[in-house]
C-alpha cells in the first residue's frame, strides 16, 4: 500500500485486515460494468483499516480498524503491526479522529477493555456517541466498549471544527447519525478522508447506490454527491477507507472529459 501526498503532507495506510461483502449489499446495484472489483466467489472484498500522518508536533490517527476480529465479514488484527512497520507505538499517537462508531472503525479504541492508545485523545462526533453510547443504536455490547474509553473522549459538535492546524472535520451524514469525514490541507491541496461517506470505487460514479448498513440512505446518497461535486474543485482529492489499496481517488482530465482514477 502505498502514501498518499497532500502538500508537505504524507498519510501512511494502516492496514488492518479485509472485510467481505456481497453485491447485493449495495441496493438497486448491478456490477455488470464493475466486475474488476468482483472476486471470482462473487463478494467484493475491501481493505480495513486507519491513516497515520504527523501534523507537526503532532501524530494523528484516523480511524481505528477492526481490531482481532476474525469472523465471516471480517478478518482483522494488523493494524499495530502496520504501526510498527512505520517505527511507531501505540503510545506515540496523541490525537485520533474517528469518523463513525461501526465496529470497523473504531475496533481498536479498546482490546479487551484496556484502551489501546493511552496517550491520545479520541475525537468522535456528539450524534454518534448519543446514536451508539446513549441509545444503544449498535447494543448494549458496543455501548460498553466506548465507555471503556469515555475519558479520552472529546466530542465534536458542528461542521468545520478544527483538531489542529491543517485537520477540520466535515459532517457528512447519513451512513450514521454523526458521521465525520476529515480535511487535510497543506498549501494549495486538500485530501477529503471520507470514512465509509463512500465504500468502493462503484460508487465514485453510482452515486444512486444505496449501502445496506446506511443509517439513511437518502441522506448519505445527498452526502456522497456533495462530496463528488467538491472533489471537483482543482487540488482536491478524496480518500476513503475501504478502497482498493486504501488509495486516493482524483478527478482528472481525460480527452476532454473528466474520469475518477486511483491513486
Amino acid at each position: 500500500m502505498q502514501a498518499t501526498r497532500v502538500g508537505d503532507l504524507t498519510v501512511h495506510p494502516l492496514f488492518d485486515g479485509t472485510a467481505i461483502m456481497n453485491q447485493g449489499d449495495w441496493t438497486g446495484s448491478d456490477w455488470t460494468d464493475h466486475q474488476h472489483l468482483v472476486d471470482p466467489d462473487g463478494h467484493v472484498r475491501l481493505p480495513v483499516g486507519g491513516f497515520l500522518v504527523h501534523l507537526g508536533d503532532h501524530l494523528v490517527l484516523l480511524d481505528a480498524g477492526v481490531g482481532e476480529v476474525h469472523t465471516e465479514m471480517y478478518e482483522g488484527g494488523e493494524m499495530l503491526r502496520s504501526l510498527a512497520a512505520l517505527g511507531h507505538q501505540p503510545g506515540d499517537i496523541d490525537t485520533i479522529v474517528v469518523s463513525h462508531l461501526h465496529s470497523d472503525h473504531m475496533g481498536w479504541l479498546e482490546n479487551d477493555g484496556q484502551i489501546v492508545f493511552v496517550n491520545a485523545t479520541v475525537h468522535v462526533a456528539a450524534a454518534d456517541w448519543q446514536h451508539f453510547v446513549h441509545d444503544l443504536g449498535d447494543g448494549r455490547r458496543r455501548a460498553n466498549r466506548l465507555l471503556a474509553i469515555q475519558s479520552q473522549v472529546q466530542l465534536i459538535d458542528g461542521d468545520d471544527v478544527t483538531i489542529l492546524p491543517g485537520l477540520t472535520t466535515r459532517a457528512t451524514p447519513g451512513h450514521t447519525p454523526g458521521h465525520t469525514s476529515m480535511v487535510l490541507s497543506s498549501g494549495h491541496e486538500r485530501l477529503i478522508v471520507l470514512g465509509d461517506a463512500m465504500h468502493c470505487p462503484a460508487q465514485l460514479t453510482e452515486t444512486e447506490w444505496e449501502f445496506l448498513y446506511d443509517v439513511d440512505p437518502a441522506l448519505a446518497g445527498t452526502t456522497r454527491r456533495r462530496l463528488l461535486q467538491e472533489a471537483e474543485a482543482p487540488g482536491t482529492a478524496l480518500l476513503p477507507c475501504h478502497f482498493p489499496g486504501m488509495q486516493a481517488a482524483r478527478l482528472v482530465p481525460a480527452e476532454g472529459t473528466k474520469r475518477w482514477v486511483l491513486g
